[in-house]
This record gives C-alpha cells, structure tokens and sequence, in this order.
C-alpha cells in the first residue's frame, strides 16, 4: 500500500474506535508534562494516562497530540462519536528568517510559511466532526513565563448531528514575536463540559518556559550531506517526544516506541538483507542509466520546445543558464536512498493513531513525506505479518529513490510488493517463496473465472485495482492476480513452466525502462507486451499458479 495523499482533516476521526466499547474517561490532571527543551523552549503538563502520538512529518504547526491510552471516544447527541483529543500547536513565524515580513498585527501569520493561520483556522482545516465554529467566550491568563497568554473557548456543532454541541478548549502563548504556542482540548458542549473544561484550564495554566539546550551529541562529521541532514532533523525530532528512539542502519533510519531489543535487532538486519535482495533485480546501475535517458529525454524536449517558441536571431547567444534538477531524481540514487526514513510502531493503535487514514492496512509508503511505517504486530497477527509487510512496503520505498517519483500500473507495483513480501528468511539469508497470503486467493479465482484478463488487467487504474471496477473484482482478488503475475514472469525465465515462452523474459525489464525513461503508463504497457500472444500468455500463467 502506498500512501501519498494528504492525511489533513483527518487526526480526530483517526482517534475514533467501534461502538459497544467502554467509552473514554474524562482528562485528569497529574504530573505528566510534555516538555520541548531542544527547539521551542516550554513545557505543559497534559492529561494523566494519556498516549502521546508523534506529529506527522513536516507538519508546519502540529508539536504533539494525545489520546486516552484506550478507548477514545465519547457519545454525544443522539449517539454520534466524539474522539477526544489534546493537541500542543505551534506558530512559529521567526523560522522565516531575513524573508519575514510583517502584513499587519502580530496576529497574523503568512499561511504559506507556517501552515494555519491561527488556531481557528487550525481547527477548521485539520480537525473534523465540527462545522460552524464559534468563539463563545475567553479571558485573559496569567502566565509568569510568557509575554501574554489567553484562553478561549470555541464551540461547533457535530457534522452529523446539528443538536449535537462539541467544545473546544484552547490556550494560546505568546512566547515572543513571531512565536506562539497553543494548547487544546475538546470535549462534550452539553453539561459535561464544564468537567472538561475545568481540566484543561488547570493543564494550561502548568505552562512554563523553559531553556533550549544544545542537542546531546553534537554536530555529525557528515552534517552536509543528505544523510547527516536527515540524522539532525530525526535527532531533533526523537529528542521532543518520551519513549521514541532513533536508531541507524547503513541506509536506513528507524525511528520507533518499540522496546524489545531482540526484536529491533532483527528488524535492523532484515531491512538491510531485503535491500539486498531488492538490488539483484533493481541494482543502482540500472537505475543510474535509466534517470540518465530521462533526463536526456527531457532536455531535448525541452531544447526543441525552446528552439520552437523562441528562436534566437542569427547570431543571437543564447544566454538562458540551464535550471539546477532538486528533484529526488537528481541525486545520485544510493544517496538518496540512503536517506530512507522507517517508522515502527510499538502497537497497531499508535499506528492508527499515529496515521490518520491508515484505514485496514498494516503498513505504508507515504512518499508524501518519505516515511515508511509499520508496527510490530506482536500481540495481533504475529510478526510473520510484520516481516511480509515490511518486504512489501519497503519495496515501494527502495524504487521510489531509485527511480525518482515513479507511478508503475498497480499490477507492477503492488505486484512486485507481495512478490518481494514472500522472500522468507532464514539462516541470515531471504529465499524466494511463495507469498502465502496471495496464493489461494488466486487460485480459487482462478478456478471460479473470477480473475480479470491479463490484456485488461495491465491497464487497469488503481482505483480499479482497489475494487472500483465494473467486472465487481475485489481488491483483495486484484491484490493476488498481481503478485501471481509478478511471480510467473519473475521466475519465469528459470524455472520455465510448461507454455512458458522465451519472448517473454523481458516484459518486466521493458516495462520499467520505457516508464522510468518516458513516464508514459500506456507507452510502458505496449512496448512491454508489443507481440504478446494474450491467450498464449494467458493460459501459461493460469496453468502455473492454479494447475
């Protein structure tokens, strides 16, 4: 699965659990704080129990959210969810640097440059079940540490239930020009919020600033490169939250709550041997010299483009300087891989919690924001479902570095994923397997006629891979169908089934080269099967998976 659409709008609904389950208790005050002394300076206590959940990657506002440590929802109305949630935000316009420019009052903040304007617009745009916000009171705080401070209170009626009242408690911290920290906390708008209320007003009032250390540590030797970069920014961010740690492979970066060593230790190994093995069938040479007739490509079209639109007169220089590649693709391949960024999860819950969207996955490949991000499923599926997952989804992150932002058809690409997710390890070495969670599916699609025809099957959108299709083909049967063909043309070459036809060695190698060269889908899919017998083909692969 890969994940590159926005997870904005989307943090409470994440926060959400099935009906039927012992609902949240109310915020308790304790002694928990959550403390920021190596970036923004401050430290405010939050709700007893509560889970802290990470922010999403280059999130420009979120600091750090939390959740009750079980079940987080509430009923309100007529039985609507409320997911209840704290949130610490952060406006920090002096990270603008010389380009910082004033529009007005210090209220005012350039949303390009910093995300949300204000903390309205903050619940407006990332937070849902709420419509029609409205301040309905506020006061001014005093808060020793901090230039001014106030509290408000807003109130908003739930998305589905007009007379269903959500209340919103919010503080907000001037700590200096240009730096605003705000915390909040929601709840019921009935006569339970008063409850609430009173808790969170004590939370915020336990802010106080703090002195910015320097990071323990230091500055790497290799702080100008990618890679020492990545390390600052991971050290950073690691070093604001409890619990979480950063650990470091040859060309990987784990960031993870996990505390069972053993098992971090193997997970460090296998991502590397799994990269290994990627490299036999992707190896960075291959890569190298198909980015390198991309770009050549590219440079004469736009070299004609130019020669076409605005031809010098005779004579004429052509003083316009080539403009500088920033793309992924520009870098080397093995330095930008080596930047990879995998996040674990100690649970499936702090996976939801963590990745609004996540749906019924097991794992991601955000190249939104170039993370990876699995959990250890220990106590669900058993960490056999990990190992899969984590073969498959890094496969998504290993190509996209390697080839730049490339988008395969979901047949190559999930594809390719369950094929690497059947390698099996053992004796510090992967071996290629079937993938067990893949093959009766599709042999029992196979044997019912419920498959899709390959000729279709390798144009098909992601949309209709993922189910929206007019046959009615399941996603979970596409999901299969894709690893199966994977599998057979893969193996193909050397382990010749019976019907299996030399012409076809090469499909998979021309599909990728003329996608990752032209970025043309449907140029890929007919230089790769230009001359293929379908029902030759087709009859072949069926007589291998399901004989």
């Amino acid at each position: 699965m890969t994940l590159v659409q926005s997870l904005r709008g989307a943090l409470l609904a994440s926060l959400l659990l099935p009906a039927g389950l012992l609902l949240a208790q109310e915020p308790k005050v304790g002694t928990d704080y959550y403390e920021d002394k190596v970036d923004l300076g401050f430290k405010v206590k939050v709700p007893k129990g509560w889970t802290q959940i990470p922010p999403q990657p280059g999130d420009p506002n979120l600091v750090v959210r939390y959740s009750a440590a079980f079940n987080n929802y509430i009923k309100i109305g007529k039985g609507e969810n409320l997911g209840l949630g704290v949130f610490v935000i952060a406006f920090d316009k002096r990270k603008k640097g010389k380009e910082a420019t004033s529009t007005g009052s210090d209220d005012e903040f350039d949303l390009g440059s910093v995300g949300a304007k204000d903390t309205l617009d903050w619940i407006k745009t990332r937070l849902v079940q709420g419509k029609h916000w409205r301040e309905v009171e506020s006061e001014d705080l005093k808060i020793k540490t901090v230039e001014s401070a106030r509290s408000i209170v807003y109130e908003a009626q739930h998305e589905d239930d007009e007379d269903a009242l959500i209340r919103m408690f919010v503080a907000e911290y001037t700590l200096e020009p240009g730096l605003k920290i705000a915390f909040l906390g929601n709840g019921p708008g009935d006569r339970k919020w008063n409850k609430y209320e009173s808790a969170y007003e004590k939370l915020a009032k336990s802010f106080e600033r703090v002195e910015v250390e320097t990071l323990a540590g230091g500055t790497s030797t290799d702080s100008n490169t990618p890679r020492g970069k990545k390390r600052a920014q991971l050290q950073l961010e690691v070093a604001k939250l409890s619990g979480w740690n950063l650990y470091e492979t040859e060309n990987y970066f784990i960031v993870s709550d996990v505390t069972d060593k053993g098992f971090m230790d193997e997970l460090m190994v296998r991502i590397e041997a799994i990269r290994d093995v990627y490299e036999e069938t992707y190896p960075p040479e291959q890569a190298r010299a198909i980015l390198a007739e991309k770009k050549e490509l590219e440079d004469k079209k736009r070299r004609d483009k130019k020669a076409e639109d605005d031809e010098p007169e005779d004579g004429e220089p052509d003083d316009e300087e080539p403009q500088e590649d920033r793309s992924i693709s520009a870098l080397d391949p093995i330095e930008a891989s080596r930047t990879s960024v995998l996040r674990v999860c100690s649970t499936e819950a702090m996976y939801h919690k963590y990745a609004p969207g996540s749906g019924g996955s097991a794992g991601y490949w955000n190249s939104a924001v170039q993370e990876l991000v699995i959990y250890d499923d220990k106590q669900g599926g058993g960490r056999r479902d990990t190992w899969i997952v984590l073969n498959h989804e890094a496969f998504h992150q290993y190509i996209f570095y390697f080839y730049g932002a490339l988008a395969p058809h979901s047949w190559y690409n999930e594809g390719t994923g369950d094929f690497y997710s059947g390698y099996e390890y053992k004796h510090k070495k992967f071996n290629l397997k079937e993938n067990p969670w893949r093959k009766t599916t599709i042999q029992s699609a196979i044997n019912t006629g419920k498959y899709v025809p390959l000729r279709e099957f390798v144009t098909w959108t992601q949309l209709q891979y993922y189910g929206q299709n007019d046959m009615g083909v399941e996603r979970g049967i596409c999901y299969a169908q894709g690893w199966s063909f994977i599998y057979f043309l893969r193996t193909g070459p050397t382990a010749k089934p019976r019907g299996w036809n030399k012409d076809w060695n090469d499909i998979l190698d021309k599909y990728l080269r003329t996608l990752g060269t032209t970025g043309d889908l449907e140029a890929a899919v007919e230089t790769a099967f230009a001359g293929v017998n379908w029902h030759e083909l087709e009859d072949a692969w069926k007589r291998c998976i399901a004989p």
